[in-house]
């Protein structure tokens, strides 16, 4: 009989090399399943970019043979204040581990461009996954932190290496904007290349160790930022779910929505319709309640949530009307309060809130070289659940004046419309109080008793607005 001993060490090493050897076996029977599976149209994409309305945009460097400029280059990105990402091989680690450690404490992110830098596609799995790996765990060693992103050299990648890749738990990184400054181009040529293709979610691709790079990058940052763009690590503008890639290689958010969902319908244009829907699943009840306080509903939600809304869905809310805009948040509150918000929470049934009613009223619209309208004294009159509220104007011939009463819960919105000859001026005001400023009308106080979701329309009958509301 013949007996084997081992030592604690020979044994874990034996049960990692067999752990080591059950994780690429699991991701080699994943890329090829999905490899198999997948027909030619259905061809795996990395990011080139990110469809986003915040004007967010992401500065690459793949670092793969020199240092020359790295201390000059990290000073160009703190003057500008910008974040960038740095893709860096392991071979990169090895030579200039002080550079790569010089990214990550002035808060760059520092990310995964392969160990060796070698031609992927076609690749054997086992090397690709071992060299990926080791990169990983170059940077790990120096920085603290686990990459998260991998951008393949040569910017090559087959349906192999994005499933092998994003099996490892990275996301596979491309570009949309290349300076190409590897051909030595002058600085003003990249200049151009850069400024004049950038859009917000792009991803712009430079390259250390070089002059012509270090030259240009000053302007173009400047004019960057003068165009309103906001610099961003890749890892912070990309989306980790709810997602999908178009042909182009452009990611775009797509929530999962359930199918009780869509029994709310918020607009007729599906982009709208989807916009809304965006802002259910990323917004609390109470911040969907804040989006009308002051009654500028449009700037409001176009600036809380531009960050996850698409170019195509924030254009849709701008054609929107006001009257199709509040139509739209009616059936947010009410899909909210339904069937929840991004906090999960619901309310059921929803009771109106009632604001004193006040003695007077008095609004003044200016309109600098046209027709002044004063509106000089409202009156309200409450019956149990009827509501009259009566505006005297001093109305003009060739003007004619509408207006519309808006309440939901104990928020009030006033709109008064204004049809002049050769133009027409719409002013929500909204209750409570708001400042004058010129050139706009302010209502210091008014009420409306009225149930949640419910719209009241009014028209000016000679120099009088009679407005009631009685709720069904």
């Amino acid at each position: 009989m013949v007996v084997y001993t081992m030592t604690k060490k020979q044994i874990l090493r034996i049960i990692s090399a067999v752990l080591f050897g059950l994780l690429v076996a699991a991701i080699i029977i994943f890329a090829v399943f999905n490899a198999v599976t997948a027909s030619a149209d259905e061809r795996k994409l990395p990011i080139y970019c990110v469809d986003r309305g915040d004007n967010k945009i992401a500065l690459t460097f793949d670092c793969a043979w020199g240092n020359s400029n790295t201390d000059e280059l990290l000073s160009i990105l703190k003057n500008a204040n910008a974040k960038a990402t740095f893709f860096v091989t392991g071979e990169f680690c090895d030579k200039y581990p002080e550079d790569v450690k010089k990214f990550h404490d002035a808060g760059h992110s520092v990310q995964n461009h392969s160990d060796v830098h070698p031609h992927v596609n076609g690749m054997n799995i086992n090397s690709l996954i071992e060299d990926t790996r080791e990169c990983s765990r170059k940077i790990k060693m120096i920085t603290g932190e686990e990459p998260v992103l991998y951008r393949s050299p040569y910017g090559e990648y087959d349906d192999n290496v994005i499933t092998t890749v994003e099996g490892m738990g990275l996301k596979v990184i491309q570009w949309s904007v290349d300076s190409i400054d590897w051909e030595d181009p002058d600085p003003y040529t990249i200049y151009e290349r850069i400024t004049s293709k950038t859009e917000s979610g792009s991803i712009l691709l430079f390259h250390n160790d070089l002059e012509n790079t270090t030259e240009a990058l000053p302007e173009i940052l400047t004019e960057l930022l003068q165009s309103g763009f906001e610099f961003a690590a890749v890892e912070d503008m990309i989306y980790y779910e709810d997602y999908y890639i178009d042909n182009a290689g452009k990611q775009i958010y797509e929530p999962k929505t359930s199918a009780v969902t869509h029994i709310v319908l918020y607009a007729d244009d599906p982009y709208a319709n989807s916009a809304f829907e965006k802002m259910r699943l990323n917004l609390t009840l109470e911040e969907i309640y804040n989006l009308s306080v002051y009654g500028e509903l449009k700037l409001d939600v176009l600036e809380k949530n531009k960050t996850y809304l698409t170019k195509a869905e924030i254009a849709a809310l701008y054609e929107m009307s006001y009257e199709e805009l509040y139509a739209a948040y009616i059936a947010l509150v009410y899909a909210a309060e339904t069937y929840g918000a991004a906090g999960g929470e619901t309310t059921g049934t929803t009771t109106a809130a009632t604001t004193p009613v006040p003695e007077e009223t008095t609004t003044v619209t200016t309109v600098p070289d046209k027709t002044e309208i004063i509106y000089d004294k409202t009156d309200v009159t409450t019956a149990g659940d009827k509501t009259e509220t009566a505006l005297t104007s001093a109305d003009k011939s060739d003007v004619t004046t509408s207006a519309q009463i808006t309440g939901m819960g104990d928020k009030t919105d006033i709109v008064i419309t204004t049809v002049y000859p050769d133009k027409t001026e719409t002013t929500t005001t909204a209750i409570p109080p708001v400042e004058t400023t010129p050139d706009t009308t302010v209502i210091t106080s008014t009420t409306t008793t009225a149930p949640p979701a419910t719209t009241f329309e009014g028209t000016v009958d000679g120099d009088v607005i009679i407005v009631t509301t009685e709720p069904k």
